[in-house]
């Protein structure tokens, strides 16, 4: 019986593996927080936690509904969003009313974080008095979701 030796061919190579398996890892545990999980409809990469069936909370602290912005002015969108057993991922979204535009879009990947403050900025900019709405979106690991929406003004 003849007995060889593996070894990589390029050390590179090797580190590469190592680094890769350790990432894999790290980041399954960090998508699975206990209970059963399944793989994501859709076959993403992401963990589903199916024991977890509680919706996020959401509040959204600025602007007020109905609130106008003046070109050059600061939307300031601030708010909290909470879990009981951890965050997935969420979206702020400004949306013109008239034609459906997205002027903003921020994007969120915040796993396993069960109380996050969420802020984004944007600054008016219109040609034309301009209804929007501005669309929080937020969901778990359970796929359990919450949307708020606030409606605004820009004005030239």
């Amino acid at each position: 019986m003849i007995k060889k030796k593996c070894k990589f061919t390029n050390m590179k190579t090797g580190i590469f593996f190592v680094v890769s398996i350790f990432a894999f890892g790290m980041v399954f545990i960090a998508c699975s927080k206990g209970g059963t999980t399944t793989e994501e409809p859709g076959g993403g990469p992401h963990v589903v936690t199916t024991s977890d069936t509680t919706q996020p909370i959401l509040d959204i602290y600025t602007p007020l509904n109905d609130e106008s912005f003046t070109n050059g002015n600061n939307i300031s969108i601030s708010g909290k969003i909470s879990d009981d057993l951890g965050l997935y991922r969420g979206t702020v979204r400004i949306t013109n009313d008239a034609n459906g535009e997205l002027i903003k879009e921020q994007l969120y990947e915040i796993h396993g974080v069960r109380l996050y403050n969420f802020s984004v900025s944007h600054i008016a900019s219109v040609t034309a008095l301009t209804n929007c709405t501005i669309t929080v979106f937020f969901e778990d690991h359970g796929l359990n979701s919450v949307t708020k929406s606030v409606k605004i003004k820009m004005n030239p």
